[in-house]
């Protein structure tokens, strides 16, 4: 019976210690959903497709056509039409129109998290708006010849799609669970340790062994990501790594601040085994001093 109860409480300190790194997880990529590292990441993702740029490109002509002709300006009429669409296309392949994009994608932040979260929302694409105006009237500007005689203009905003329909579904199941382990996991990983407690023939090292198992587990996670290349990371997120998870994984994984997170969790790891350990000696000094 005593053999029964020491696997039980094994199994229920492993199983507890699981719950609580996979909880930790969780938590991490809330949080990148909630600080913009997703939103940025996905605009990112979709800016380097080139479809997606050339898409832009048209949509801006149309728009700049559009608000020139309210001003009584005709672009065909003038010759320049095909100089204008050549400076907003080659705009959009630049640095400083990623750049552009970028600065407006924190206010997309809170509109991704919703969009994520809500129940409610209709199936269809993640879509992010892009204020154009102020960067299509400088390329307008620097046309030759007719550049000083266009005036300045208000360019409708740009809706840019950076998640299609099917992809963003998928996106917010995996959100959706994400959620729920966040929600939940920390109290069912405390309730195996109640029940390793409840069970244990030596309850009184079960938090060491419970603290050395969630260390051990968060120091093999900092060497699969150290071990494993960005590519092979991104293979095993939800639709591999042409899909849209194993994108932003991939960028995220080789982005600059993977190595402060990877410390940070191998300082966690690390001192979670040196408090398990040193409980566990305290314990067993304590238990040979009153022998």
């Amino acid at each position: 019976m005593k053999g029964l109860r020491t696997v039980v409480s094994a199994i229920a300190i492993l199983a507890g210690a699981a719950f609580v790194v996979a909880w930790g997880g969780a938590w991490l990529l809330l949080a990148a959903v909630d600080d913009g590292v997703v939103a940025r990441t996905m605009a990112r993702t979709a800016l380097a497709t080139p479809s997606v740029s050339a898409t832009i490109a048209d949509e801006m002509m149309t728009r700049t056509t559009y608000s020139l002709s309210s001003h009584g300006i005709d672009l065909k009429a003038l010759g320049a039409e095909a100089a204008v669409r050549t400076a907003l296309a080659e705009w959009t392949k630049s640095e400083d129109f990623r750049q552009t994009v970028l600065d407006q994608v924190d206010a997309a932040r809170e509109k991704l998290r919703e969009d994520l979260a809500s129940p409610d929302r209709p199936q269809g694409p993640f879509t992010i708006s892009i204020d154009i105006s102020g960067t299509v009237n400088k390329q307008l500007g620097e046309v030759p010849v007719i550049g000083s005689r266009i005036p300045t203009v208000a360019v409708a905003p740009v809706q840019v799609e950076v998640v299609s329909a099917d992809s963003f579904t998928k996106a917010r199941s995996a959100y959706s669970r994400l959620e729920f382990a966040n929600r939940y996991f920390l109290w069912i990983g405390g309730a195996f340790v109640a029940l390793a407690l409840a069970v244990s023939a030596r309850r009184s090292y079960v938090i060491a062994k419970f603290l050395m198992a969630v260390g051990a587990m968060a120091l093999v996670l900092v060497a699969v990501v150290t071990i494993l290349t960005p590519g092979r990371l991104a293979s095993f997120m939800p639709g591999g790594d042409q899909g849209t998870w194993g994108r932003i994984a991939f960028q995220a994984f080789s982005d600059a601040a993977l190595p402060g997170m990877r410390q940070t969790v191998a300082i966690v790891g690390a001192a979670a085994i040196v408090a398990g350990a040193l409980m566990a000696t305290i314990l067993k000094s304590l238990r040979a001093a009153h022998r």
